[in-house]
Order: structure tokens, then sequence, then C-alpha cells
């Protein structure tokens, strides 16, 4: 196999549940990424980037906040990262970023997803780009020293994870997310400059 192929393989890990505390199963899907994807996956770069989904909406569509079940995915969120060994273990998020709220209040339930888990942390939650900047976001997070080395975590739109991945120097899984997907977790990991995407999903309503 040369150099420039990429391979995908699942690795299934034995990891506690956050649904009641009973024994589960993650699977970890992974696929490489081919060189020359951009933008660089530098090795200066973070060594880990933790990717999520808001939690789930209301039944109002003029309604910005998460609901009842979003509000409980948040604070799933804070147990799954801090808790579950293959997630923890490879070290906390030093940094959370959420999408930056519009004029009309579109950007809040990124920002109320990742906020218990902020709280836990003692971080910030940063918003420097809008929803449909996501290219920006990465390029910012590839070229900040002081994220070197370091896991990080996002809270983006769906729409845009896609983009948010490849921009990031991973392939993307062959997929668009669902708009009933609310528990997938992707997970960006770097070694030697190349970039492998992993999923495995937390929480429920």
């Amino acid at each position: 196999m040369s150099k420039a192929t990429a391979t995908t393989r699942g690795i299934e890990l034995p990891l506690r549940s956050t649904r009641g505390g009973r024994a589960g199963r993650v699977i970890l899907a992974l696929a490489a990424a081919a060189i020359g994807a951009a933008p660089l996956a530098a090795q200066a770069g973070p060594a880990r980037i933790i990717i999520v989904r808001h939690g789930e909406k209301p039944g109002d569509s003029r309604n910005p906040h998460l609901s009842p079940a979003g509000v409980k995915r948040s604070h799933d969120l804070v147990t799954f990262i801090t808790t579950t060994p293959a997630i923890r273990d490879g070290g906390l998020p030093v940094a959370i970023y959420a999408t930056q709220t519009t004029h009309d209040a579109d950007g809040q339930r990124t920002q109320e997803t990742v906020a218990p888990l902020a709280h836990q942390l003692g971080l910030a939650v940063r918003t420097p780009y809008h929803g449909s900047e996501p290219v920006k976001l990465a390029r910012a997070i590839l070229h900040d020293k002081s994220l070197a080395g370091k896991t990080i975590l996002i809270c983006w739109n769906h729409e845009e994870l896609p983009q948010l991945e490849a921009a990031l120097g991973a392939r993307p899984l062959s997929r668009k997310w669902k708009s009933s997907n609310f528990d997938e977790v992707d997970v960006i990991t770097y070694h030697k400059g190349r970039a492998a995407l992993g999923v495995t999903r937390y929480g429920a309503p």
C-alpha cells in the first residue's frame, strides 16, 4: 500500500454507557485522511478535536434555545467527556468553540449545549465565527500555537460539519448528518501531520 492510500477500519472499545450506567459498546470508524488534505493538519496543531452537534430543538422553530431534551443532553455531554475512559484519557478539552449568535439569535443552541461542560472545566465558550464560517474556524484552530498538542471541542450546526471536518484535514464520512442525529460525536486525531476521523455516540433524551 502506498503512503497516499487512505484506509478505513472499525474498532470496538468497551466503554461505560451514559445511559443509566449500563455497560455499552462504542464503535469507532476510523478513516485516515489522504495526503494533501486542506488545510494542513500540521504536527504543531491540536492533538485531538472532538466535534458535536447542538442538542435537540424545541417544537417552536422561532425558539432559538434548547428543548428540555437538549438541556439534558448538554449535561450528558459533561458526563461523556469527563468519565468515558477513551475520551477522558486523551486529555480534557483546553478550549471549547461554538457558533456565534446572530441578530436573530441563531447560534444559541450550540453555546447552550457546551455551557455545562465549559463551566465544569472552568473554560469560556469561544464564539469567533458564525455557523456559516466553518473553514475560518478550522484555519484559526490549526494555526493557533497555544492549542498545539491539546484536545479541543467544537459544537457546530450539523449542515456545516462535513465542511468543517474537511477543513480540519480529515476525510469526512460519506454521509450527511441527518436532522434527527443529535448524539453523534466525531473525533479527529492527528499523527505525523495526518488526520484520522473516529465516530461514537453519547447521551439519551
